[in-house]
């Protein structure tokens, strides 16, 4: 049979580890449960199993960074352990001994020392740039109400939410972004490569090109003969703008703009929805007042005109005006969340219905997403397929008007 190494709880809230023999996870969980154990972990082992092999220190700086995963394992074992029983600084101080990376330990230990200097587990979490007002403040309602572990878990369930929601877009953005590279691999060989040979045949003949086709020679020299100039005069501007939109101004100016246009405002529109939405239910649903969920919030939205917008909406509340009225004003939230928001005040349900609104667009985020990859997809295609077509139409054009001179 195989077996599994696991680490659990006595009754004396002591960690113990060691190798149990059974058929399954499941049957060695029950047979650690019947000797009073309290199963943490349970994986497969190998007594044979070599050590993981550890890189240098100088190759492997991206060992020292805390990543998006860890807070989030950091996020589910906390709760597990707090729910099996432990203390906080003991769930902390676990967590660290059974750590293999050295950032993390750190992390830990630090965490444990804020507890032990009198701070609060939220004040302490304050301290890092890992965690967002939203983790804070969850954190602080939980810790205030005694139900600390179940405000984690409802956390991790929130990361997963949008953790699911940001794999889904990078996954139906791969194929496209690889397609257009291939494209523009293979338009500039054609150019570099190909065309300097047909050049050099023309030359040969003696024969005068067409205006178009002695454009595009002329510029596939130049291209082949100053490629790096020419890799400059592209990612020059580039770099150029990417720096500009990383200014204040330049952010105000995209902000500001990007809801301009069509296609993309509506993208940014939804997903700034789905987030403010999915943010309010979770801190709405947890005993967070809607004026402190709003300014949130505001730290949440990226686009600054949203940002701008939950500010007003924040003060609109505190002067004792409803919400609802103050997002209807500013047209930038779609008319049906606004309206469905307003029937949530109304009835005293605003966490119910920020849930629902939330579960609504994001689903209209990811069918937008989805007939945009499938618009997108064949107009790389074709505008690769029209300029490699163009280059070798031309070509051939010239090379049939020399076959018939001669002939």
């Amino acid at each position: 049979m195989p077996l599994f190494k696991y680490t659990a709880m006595d009754g004396d809230n002591a960690v113990k580890q060691g190798v149990v023999e059974e058929a399954d996870k499941l049957a060695a969980s029950r047979k650690l449960i019947q000797q009073g154990f309290r199963p943490l972990e349970i994986r497969p082992y190998s007594a044979g199993s070599k050590k993981e092999f550890t890189l240098p220190g100088f190759l492997n700086f991206q060992r020292s960074k805390i990543t998006r995963t860890e807070i989030d394992f950091f996020t589910k074992q906390i709760a597990m352990l707090l729910n099996a029983g432990l203390s906080l600084d003991g769930a902390l101080r676990v967590m660290k001994n059974h750590s293999q990376k050295e950032s993390f330990k750190e992390f830990c230990g630090s965490l444990e020392r804020k507890l032990k200097e009198g701070k609060s587990f939220s004040q302490a979490l304050a301290d890092y740039s890992y965690f967002t007002p939203m983790y804070i403040n969850i954190t602080k309602a939980g810790e205030e109400g005694g139900i600390l572990p179940a405000m984690l878990l409802k956390i991790s369930e929130y990361q997963s939410t949008f953790q699911e929601l940001k794999q889904f877009i990078i996954s139906a953005s791969v194929y496209p972004v690889i397609l257009l590279i291939v494209g523009i691999i293979a338009i500039v060989i054609l150019i570099t490569t190909i065309l300097p040979r047909f050049e050099v045949l023309f030359q040969g003949m003696g024969q005068q090109l067409p205006p178009h086709v002695a454009v595009m020679m002329s510029v596939a020299g130049f291209v082949s003969n100053h490629l790096i100039l020419t890799l400059l005069l592209l990612i020059g501007p580039v770099a150029l703008i990417v720096w500009y939109l990383k200014t204040p101004e330049g952010k105000k100016f995209y902000h500001r703009q990007s809801l301009k246009v069509p296609v993309l405002s509506s993208f940014i529109c939804e997903l700034e929805t789905t987030r403010i939405f999915r943010t309010l239910e979770v801190l709405v649903n947890n005993g967070v007042h809607l004026a402190t969920a709003l300014r949130i919030c505001s730290g949440i939205a990226v686009n600054e005109q949203f940002q701008t917008l939950l500010h007003r909406a924040t003060e609109a509340l505190k002067e004792g005006q409803r919400v609802s009225a103050k997002l209807k004003g500013e047209a930038l939230l779609p008319a049906l969340a606004v309206d469905l928001l307003s029937i949530g005040e109304e009835s005293g349900r605003v966490g119910e219905v920020c849930g629902q609104i939330a579960d609504h667009y994001d689903q209209e985020l990811r069918g937008r997403i989805k007939r945009l990859i499938s618009l997108i997809e064949p107009a790389f295609i074709l505008a690769i397929a029209l300029v490699a077509g163009y280059v070798v139409i031309s070509m051939l054009t010239v090379i049939l008007s020399i076959n018939d001179i001669a002939g």
